[in-house]
């Protein structure tokens, strides 16, 4: 349990700490707001579609995990569905309402949760490699597929533009990358070949800027918001993202006699803060970024106390 405590808050404090030097890049005039939306597509259309094809091209899913990744996205979509039906009862806008749900049902477990997963099953590589893909397909393709609908609809200015939405869906560089990775996992997986490996580890390289082009439009969306204003609706996002979704997984995981090590697994990725890359496409598709940063910020920091306090529950 203390490495946990130690892993969970080293991780935290190095992401707060990557966007307080992106901060301090803002503060100099370095970075500007005119820049926002360079991130923003920086990420949406370079960086993130570059993670998506790499990740989903290099792996291939085992039958075995398929259904820790479907309780995963079980978990995930029972959150939206959450977050909608609060939002409708506080009466949230259309743009405040994308930014809740996309913020209150998206994990980092792709940050957060690789460091803590590595640090907790060091001596099992198939733990980690199980973590990966529960990850990129349980938290990843509803996001990718769901996630950025979600924005595109409530960003959208008129309330009846669900089908320009899922048009711009279908020919973002996100959906194009989900289809072309499961396509090259499908024929390439295993594959060595000189070419395709440089394709490869290009496209991992490209990948590993994500995490600074977030952190960059993350600073540019923060601003100050009273607490008063959000003080409800940031408990009621701590309350869903760190504590009743990792319980919702662990129920179903139970319920479905998973291995305790893929129950550990599930409740610790569900468990994490709310996903950074939540913010940023709040933002570039025309929801309330500052909203999505703020409420993701305090899930950030929330989370030091309630992880140790979710693995009990955990077998």
């Amino acid at each position: 349990m203390n490495g946990l405590i130690y892993s969970t808050m080293q991780a935290v404090l190095v992401m707060i700490g990557l966007i307080g030097i992106c901060l301090w890049l803002k503060h100099k005039g370095i970075i500007a707001e005119q820049h926002r939306p360079l991130f923003g597509k920086l990420v949406t259309d370079f960086a993130l579609p570059a993670m998506i094809f790499y990740t989903l091209a290099a792996q291939t899913p085992s039958i075995e995990i398929l259904v820790a990744v479907l309780v995963m996205m079980a978990a995930v979509i029972c959150h939206l569905g959450l977050a909608y039906l609060i939002g409708r009862f506080f009466h949230l806008k259309r743009p405040q309402m994308g930014a809740f749900m996309l913020v209150a049902a998206f994990g980092s477990s792709a940050t957060l949760g690789y460091a803590l997963i590595t640090q907790i099953f060091s001596g099992n590589a198939g733990a980690v490699s199980d973590a990966v893909m529960i990850s990129e397909l349980g938290v990843g393709v509803p996001l990718f597929l769901i996630g950025v609908m979600i924005a595109m609809y409530f960003g959208g200015s008129e309330e009846g533009s669900a089908w320009s939405s899922l048009r711009s869906y279908l020919l973002s560089p996100i959906f194009i990358a989900v289809i072309a990775g499961c396509v090259a996992s499908y024929f390439l997986a295993g594959v060595k070949n000189p070419v395709w490996d440089g394709i490869l580890s290009i496209l991992h390289m490209v990948s590993l800027s994500l995490v600074v082009f977030v952190a960059l439009g993350i600073a540019l969306m923060l601003k100050w918001i009273p607490l008063k204003k959000i003080a409800v609706l940031a408990s009621v996002t701590v309350v869903l993202t760190l504590i009743l979704q990792p319980l919702i997984a662990l129920y179903i995981s139970g319920f479905l006699n998973l291995s305790i090590v893929d129950t550990d697994i599930l409740v610790l990725e569900t468990a994490m803060p709310s996903g950074m890359i939540a913010a940023v496409l709040s933002d570039r598709y025309g929801c309330d970024g500052e909203l999505a940063s703020v409420l993701v910020i305090a899930t950030y920091i929330f989370s030091i106390f309630t992880l140790p306090f979710i693995m009990m529950f955990s077998p």
